[in-house]
């Protein structure tokens, strides 16, 4: 690792495709190299309805941040978003030792962990992550890292996300397609939660939530690790919809005067009073600025319902100590954040921003990706460059054996 080494990130929405590659001086600084956003082609109601498109479409993203930097990479980390995704809590209970008691070491974890992966998965089912929640020892000792204490049996408890089989391999086979190697899948929204949000906010308490086109997620954090995982079925196009619905607009014109127009606050009425000109076939008509504002408030009250429900819902809620931490591009939508810090009265701000980058939040998914794809490479060539002799691989199988049976 010691030569400059680039990595890139591929956040595949359903709407949007996002990339950005990122050179990584080490664990905690990471400087973004470029970003590059497309619109997404190729999938339907988030499943491929042609992977010819798709594959275009994520040849075309990952070559723009290549022609943009000057940089060119051969492979990406793969983030999908909580469309693809379930979550589910597994847990399982295996016994140390036949008679008496043990130490509990790293093979013992191990053994848990894979026992509840397996009694939590379906057969065509793979696992995107787990997230370990408590160990159990012998029924009375919970705790989060029970290496080195002595029991007779432990137990392990899981939240586990996973994503079908093949839709994920037509995913990967898209990315090969377009002629790509693809590092390894992850969810978007907890690379995300890799640079929006601190350290000390996990350790303390908070959750992320991502805005997305279709579906928002939402990750809480206590003691450093992910508690929970919860998806709202509603995004930013809920939004665009409504525009369009209600102002008889298409899905274009309707996304232009959102991101240019919108406001998701209660505004006064004297501040939203006024007209848009919009461009028809037959010249320039007006719209009412109030109109806009009105479609756009019936559909961000409903999805502060389903965000109120969804957050004070979790049994992590009273643990928020700092507060909703934002990413996502409709979180950009002026006044979203008064809102949901009025309606769930917790402390609200956006994640965390990128040097160098505006609107950072909206890119935090494959940025965060770019990161994951550095440290799996770190710890790849850390095993690579330091390779154990055959007296290393002795002595550890032999204090393996040790701690299994004594």
């Amino acid at each position: 690792m010691g030569q400059v080494q680039y990595f890139c990130g591929l956040d595949l929405g359903t709407h949007t495709m996002k990339a950005s590659i990122v050179c990584a001086k080490d664990d905690e600084n990471l400087d973004v190299m470029g970003v590059y956003e497309t619109r997404a082609t190729g999938f339907k109601e988030a499943s491929i309805s042609d992977i010819s498109e798709l594959a275009d479409c994520i040849a075309r993203t990952v070559q723009g941040v290549m022609q943009k930097t000057g940089i060119k990479i051969h492979a990406v980390q793969l983030g999908i978003s909580g469309s693809f995704l379930a979550t589910r809590r597994s847990s399982a209970v295996i016994p140390l030792i036949d008679t008496g008691t043990k130490v509990i070491s790293k093979f013992d974890l191990r053994r848990v962990e894979a026992q509840a992966k397996l009694l939590g998965v379906n057969l065509d089912e793979e696992i995107i992550h787990d997230f370990p929640q408590w160990y159990k020892v012998d029924d009375i000792n919970t705790s989060t890292n029970p290496m080195g204490l002595i029991g007779r049996k432990i137990e392990s408890s899981l939240l586990l996300l996973t994503a079908n089989s093949l839709r994920v391999r037509n995913l990967t086979k898209a990315v090969h397609q377009a002629g790509f190697e693809v590092n390894s899948v992850a969810f978007s929204g907890y690379a995300a939660s890799d640079v929006a949000a601190a350290k000390e906010d996990k350790m303390l308490g908070c959750a992320l939530v991502d805005i997305g086109a279709n579906i928002t997620s939402v990750i809480f954090f206590k003691n450093g690790i992910v508690g929970d995982v919860q998806f709202i079925p509603w995004g930013g196009n809920y939004v665009t919809q409504s525009i369009a619905e209600r102002l008889s607009l298409t899905i274009d014109l309707a996304e232009d005067i959102k991101k240019t127009h919108a406001v998701a606050n209660r505004a006064n009425p004297n501040e939203v009073t006024g007209e848009i000109l919009v461009k028809r076939d037959k010249g320039y008509i007006p719209i009412r600025r109030e109109s806009v504002c009105e479609a756009v408030n019936w559909e961000i009250e409903n999805f502060l319902t389903h965000l109120e429900t969804v957050i004070k819902g979790s049994h992590l809620f009273h643990h928020l100590n700092k507060g909703i931490v934002m990413v996502g591009g409709d979180a950009l939508l002026t006044g979203a954040i008064e809102r949901i810090e009025e309606r769930i009265n917790t402390p609200v701000r956006m994640g965390a921003a990128t040097a160098g980058l505006n609107n950072s939040a909206m890119y935090a998914a494959s940025i965060g990706l770019g990161r994951m794809h550095y440290l799996k490479k770190k710890e790849e060539s850390i095993g690579i460059k330091t390779p154990l002799t055959f007296k290393d691989r002795i002595v550890n199988s032999v204090k393996e054996l040790c701690q299994e049976y004594f």
